[in-house]
């Protein structure tokens, strides 16, 4: 990234959570140039990209001022997850509390449950925005129209919400699948079926089939069969026992797995484990998520990491955008990249 993408960013952030207030005026090219050690000409780009951002305005002889834009009296944000108690489903918390820190912006977790039960017409006088995790979006999407109707500043976390025009964060979950495969392939494996808990293949949307189809697409498989990785998920999700499991992967010659989350891969390796003598399934798997049971399993799994804490601090920079331009139109939806975890459940075959 260029040093002027960098500075502005940090002036956009600085002006987002109230550092600036509407009218202010900021520091000169050269102020700013000498606090951020950069050249002058790095500032001016960074502030000529605040004024195409339509964050700043310029008065002759006069320098650049913050625009002015909508001030609100209510300073909580709404955070609404299906498990707000706990974060090992990812910790969003930390990256949005991370961004809000210093500021008079406060945060406020509440379940997907809960959610539903309230006025929707009376939001707007409790939070100044929301940032929403949908447990269905099938069944929340209607939720989450309404809310748009509203005009209530509104980012969607995890899932991109069809054609509606709100943001959404979300992780790369097509790469992950990618990743996943390449990581599989480089060690040998030809075999290497996508084991689902959700039935994806119904309506080929949401972030299972993400990562079933960023695998599918670098799967190398010797056989003019296409359809035999969309066979082998639906098989796979149908066994419901260990013994079924470990006989259709037996009969299918299938050597590694890739499974829709950590939950699923460390559930297969408990199955396919109890029919051996020792830790040794001779599958190799790979989740994704991270969770803190993957590092503590025996073998330990390897998996696809997602990087909440970016996930939360690009949502509530979102929100913060709508909040305080709320007659421009934000609806980019915006992917974070992942990493893989090379653990023992990949390494030891």
């Amino acid at each position: 990234m260029a040093k002027y993408e960098i500075l502005f960013k940090q002036l956009r952030l600085a002006i987002l959570r109230g550092e600036y207030a509407p009218n202010d005026r900021l520091p000169s090219e050269n102020a700013i140039a000498i606090k951020h050690g950069v050249s002058r000409i790095t500032s001016k780009r960074a502030l000529n990209e605040l004024a195409a951002a339509d964050l700043v305005y310029r008065v002759r002889g006069g320098g650049i001022f913050v625009k002015p834009h909508k001030s609100t009296t209510q300073r909580q944000i709404l955070l609404v997850l299906p498990f707000p108690e706990t974060t090992s489903f990812g910790d969003y918390p930390s990256g949005i509390q991370g961004t809000l820190a210093g500021t008079t912006w406060q945060l406020k977790l509440m379940a997907n449950e809960r959610f539903i039960q309230l006025n929707l017409d009376e939001l707007a006088s409790q939070y100044a925005g929301i940032i929403y995790y949908p447990q269905n979006l099938a069944t929340e999407l209607p939720i989450l129209m309404r809310l748009y109707a509203q005009k209530m500043p509104l980012v969607v976390l995890d899932k991109q919400p069809a054609a509606l025009a709100v943001p959404s964060v979300t992780s790369d979950n097509v790469a992950g699948g990618k990743i996943a495969c390449e990581h599989l392939q480089s060690r040998g494996h030809h075999r290497i079926a996508f084991l689902p808990e959700t039935p994806f293949w119904q309506t080929f949307t949401g972030t299972v089939s993400d990562r079933f189809l960023g695998y599918f697409n670098h799967l190398k498989l010797a056989t003019s069969d296409a359809a035999l990785p969309l066979r082998w998920a639906q098989a796979l999700q149908a066994c419901t026992t260990a013994v079924q499991l470990k006989a259709y992967i037996q009969a299918q010659r299938i050597t590694a797995i890739i499974a829709e989350n950590d939950v699923v891969a460390l559930r297969a390796l408990q199955r396919l484990q109890e029919l051996t003598s020792n830790s040794d399934t001779s599958i190799a798997l790979v989740g994704f998520d991270n969770l803190p049971a993957a590092a503590r399993n025996n073998p330990a799994l390897t998996t696809v990491v997602q990087d909440f804490a970016a996930i939360g601090a690009k949502a509530v920079e979102a929100l913060l955008d709508q909040i305080n331009n709320p007659e421009h139109l934000f609806d980019d939806q915006i992917v974070v990249g992942v990493k893989l975890m090379v653990r023992s459940s990949t390494n030891q075959y």
